[in-house]
């Protein structure tokens, strides 16, 4: 097993196993009990499941994400005594929780079972609980057998072609039939599983690159993520190329996206058909692609009409199944099975056959899919009237993303849509929260007097346009204690959802001074960096500041905003900004496009630079400055002592190219760095040091490459590269060409008409006279090297020292790395956009890179705004 932190042998994952069914055993779990397991994806999840079946019990799936409510009429109708989770919270008054941690409590000498046996669990009649979607009312409880949820497994494991050689990664649910089906076969086959959190899929695929994944299990909703990520990295397509096997289910999945996935990564889709009820149905293929494929040996499957006749050949149908992994039947109201009345399973699913035998699902009667969730409008209906008020559903087609459910709220009074927005939240599991919700005095009705959903669709519709937010942060994530202005969160909640439901307003302004690939990437970004506030805020624990001024960035602008204004705004009570110059009125534009949806007192100054310093800056507890290191300086010296200042400058970003690196990684990074926003970010490397065994390959591949790249206006979203913004940057690109043209290998040219700067490449030896200068602009500037010492002598002298931020290393020995680390953040085998963070400290050592000044004294060292008011005691 495989995850962020380390790597787990078989052996050690079943002496985990094996410790946690002591520890349950010895507490009171006896054999035939139902035992409630509630847990996300992670090891201990699986140690959990894995220790459950030791036990022979009766292994109730809660999600983590469900409602107590919900929580508890499951352990009341399934009349369970026990309860594991990872919080070890009460989950009903006649449960008894244990942690998943309680292993790390039992006594090194406990006897344990000599290894784990799951037969006696196969034999089990209700080996396994899941749980239905509640189509016609609430949840129903799926009782499995443990043999034929094994015999399925099986056909499953054959029809796909498992191999023992395998790394699976999958991105859905261990809580739900998909993902636990996936762990079981991973300890079948004995094979390799990667273990991820469910919420950050860039973690996951980091993860999954590092490990060699060759099984991708995910949703339509995340294939399309993934399909996304490779189009701002392209990298991201080596990385994941040792994926032989995409595999998707939980929804429909559309024959143009599974084509244009396929055209992508080389390798077709392979679309799967199953049910809680009915296990796996019918499976796609290495060897059969197309569409779901055949049904498993010894499946029946039918499709009729509305009269119950099979249909012909590609004419649509209700899907009808017998299968031998049949449940065994639901739960009744006493908790008892109530076996099942007929051998065909009516799935109220639609579908159709291709000439060859082929399965299509066409969708679900009267459901929608969302977040991996097939979910029913009425029923969900039904318990949001709990909030006090009707309301109806309207569920809006979206490929990307599963749908839209947008609830309207039929309340006289008027109230808001952000009050009644925090009242259906808390009744609902994150995955139905509404995306929009809107507000009417009454409902309108047709011509029967019902509710008229046509014009309830259309004013949903509107509604998408409008700056209401959606929860895209579950509300219940934003909670903490240690938030010092906790009323705020639903400010950043709204942002989140105006940041992905809007980016066309924000790409609006941004491209008049960014590319758009660039734009897109800071607007994912910002949102990564405030989904991950609170738990920023619980780490480093900021006091409540009173003031905060900030002079902004003349690049990511946007960026700049979440991390200097909107997430400090949780602990800070006035914050003041100050746009550079050179993008004023794009800043100011965002500002008045943002402050109506956060509503926080943010102010962008029109002040100029000496009033801002004498006014709101001297008025701060915090003061917070983006530009050149001289002009920090010659602020600093204006500041109180007591005030702290935050300093964000510039670094040299050396990019290392050592003689053990890939050659093709290493080029298409150091274009995807370099060419990033046309050269104009501050993460991108003003030297190249490249070996001179590769020297070659490196400077032959990076002209091929870039003589591909396309230039194209700033709104064009194709565009590898644009033109440069700023004046300043395109007179420094000027004077150091014409300083150092001898060196130029590729490009060289400038356009002062519109600003046109070609990527350059400039080639010398390191034992030439250096030029290293901090380019806005797209130069590639290549130093070769042979003498590892000589290369740290450069790397390591004061020059370089004094602007230490970030450093790029491919192919280097380990030393060089960990004393590079000494002083920078350092990116091996990626960039610095890939090690990025906004909820991390980020930076070096050098006192022209950044620093954080405090009562006299400068404190060079990766920076994050909330880590430093909390490090030197600011505010209370």
């Amino acid at each position: 097993m495989v995850t962020g932190s380390g790597t787990r042998t078989a052996q050690d994952i079943a002496g985990a196993a094996l410790r946690l069914a002591a520890v349950l055993r010895r507490t009171g779990v006896r054999t035939g009990e139902r035992v409630l397991l509630k847990a996300d994806n992670s090891p201990s999840m699986v140690t959990a499941l894995l220790a459950l079946m030791h036990l022979d019990v009766s292994v109730v799936l809660l999600d983590d994400r469900q409602t107590d409510q919900e929580c508890t009429r499951a352990a009341t109708l399934t009349k369970a005594p026990w309860a594991v989770s990872h919080r070890g919270e009460e989950i009903a008054p006649h449960v008894r929780t244990i942690p998943l941690d309680a292993v790390e409590a039992e006594p090194a000498e406990t006897e344990l079972d000599a290894e784990l046996d799951f037969s006696a669990w196969e034999r089990r009649e209700d080996a396994l609980i899941t749980w239905s979607s509640g189509s016609t009312g609430l949840p129903k409880g799926i009782v499995r057998s443990g043999r034929a949820l094994l015999d399925d497994l099986e056909r499953s494991r054959e029809r796909m072609g498992y191999q023992a050689s395998d790394v699976l990664l999958p991105l859905v649910p261990f809580s739900h039939f998909y993902g636990l089906t996936l762990v079981l076969i991973w300890w079948r086959l004995g094979c390799t599983l990667i273990v991820t959190p469910t919420n950050r899929l860039d973690q996951a695929l980091k993860v999954g690159s590092e490990a060699g994944a060759t099984v991708v299990d995910a949703t339509p909703s995340t294939l399309h993520s993934i399909l996304n990520l490779t189009e701002r990295r392209p990298q991201l397509l080596v990385e994941l190329a040792t994926v032989r096997m995409w595999c998707v289910g939980g929804a429909p999945m559309s024959s143009t996206f599974a084509a244009r996935f396929a055209a992508t990564f080389g390798v077709p889709v392979l679309d799967g058909y199953g049910s809680n009820e009915a296990g796996n149905i019918a499976l796609a293929s290495v060897d059969n692609p197309e569409g779901c494929g055949r049904p498993l040996d010894g499946v029946e499957v039918t499709i009729v009409d509305a009269d119950g006749s099979p249909v012909p050949i590609g004419s649509t149908g209700e899907i009808i199944v017998r299968s031998p992994a049949m449940m065994v039947g639901y739960l009744d109201e006493a908790g008892e099975v109530a076996p099942l009345g007929s051998e065909a399973y009516h799935t109220q699913d639609l579908g159709y056959w291709d000439t060859h035998g082929n399965l299509y699902v066409v969708g679900r009667k009267y459901a929608v899919h969302r977040l991996g969730h097939t979910l029913y409008p009425e029923s969900i209906e039904r318990r949001a009237e709990a909030c006090g008020r009707p309301v109806k559903i309207v569920a809006l087609d979206d490929e990307r993303r599963g749908c839209q459910l947008v609830f309207v709220v039929a309340d006289p009074d008027g109230s808001s849509a952000q009050l009644w927005r925090r009242e259906i939240d808390a009744l609902l599991p994150s995955y139905e929260q509404p995306n929009r919700v809107i507000v009417v005095e009454q409902f309108p009705l047709n011509a029967n007097g019902k509710p008229d959903m046509v014009e309830l669709r259309r004013q949903a519709q509107d509604a998408i346009g409008d700056r209401a937010a959606r929860p895209v942060v579950p509300v219940a994530a934003l909670a903490s204690a240690n938030v010092p202005l906790p009323d705020r969160l639903h400010a950043v909640h709204d942002m989140v959802a105006f940041l992905r439901e809007q980016p066309e307003q924000i790409a609006e302004i941004l491209t008049e001074i960014s590319v758009r690939r660039a734009v897109d990437e800071e607007i994912e970004d910002s949102i990564v960096t405030l989904e991950g506030a609170v738990e920023e805020i619980d780490r480093y624990r900021p006091g409540r500041v009173s003031r905060l001024a900030g002079f902004m960035s003349s690049n990511v602008v946007l960026y700049s905003y979440v991390l200097h204004a909107v997430l400090p705004s949780l602990f800070v009570e006035r914050i003041s900004m100050r746009p550079s110059s050179q993008v004023a009125a794009q800043t100011r534009r965002l500002h008045e496009l943002f402050a109506p949806v956060h509503g926080l007192p943010i102010e962008m100054s029109t002040l100029n630079q000496r009033q801002f310093v004498s006014g709101p800056a001297a008025e701060a507890d915090v003061v917070v400055f983006t530009g050149a290191y001289n002009n920090a300086e010659e602020l600093r010296g204006k500041l109180r002592r007591d005030q702290l200042m935050v300093f964000f400058g510039q670094g040299i970003n050396p990019f290392v190219v050592g003689p053990d690196a890939d050659g093709e990684r290493a080029v298409e990074d150091a274009i995807r760095i370099r060419l990033h926003n046309s050269g104009q970010d501050c993460f991108g490397p003003d030297v190249f040091f490249v070996h001179a065994s590769l020297q070659d390959r490196f400077v032959g591949g990076l002209t091929k490459r870039l003589a591909e790249q396309r230039h194209g206006a700033y709104t064009d979203p194709d565009a590898d590269y644009g033109a440069v913004y700023y004046d300043s940057a395109i007179r420094a690109t000027t004077e150091f060409l014409l300083r150092n043209r001898e060196h130029v290998v590729h490009g060289g040219e400038v356009d002062f008409r519109t600003g046109l700067v070609r990527p350059t490449v400039l080639v010398r030896n390191i034992e030439d006279q250096l030029d290293i200068s901090e380019f806005f602009s797209p130069i590639f500037n290549v130093v070769v090297y042979d003498d590892p010492e000589r290369l740290e002598k450069v790397l390591f002298s004061p020059y370089f020292a004094e602007r230490s931020m970030g450093a790029m290393v491919y192919g280097t020995e380990d030393a060089l790395v960990e004393k590079l680390r000494e002083r920078h953040t350092v990116g091996v085998n990626r960039t610095l956009l890939d090690v990025d963070n906004g909820n991390h400290p980020f930076g070096g050592r050098g006192v022209m890179a950044n620093y954080a000044a405090y009562r006299g004294r400068r404190t060079a060292e990766p920076l994050l705004l909330s880590k430093s008011v909390a490090q030197y005691g600011i505010g209370v």
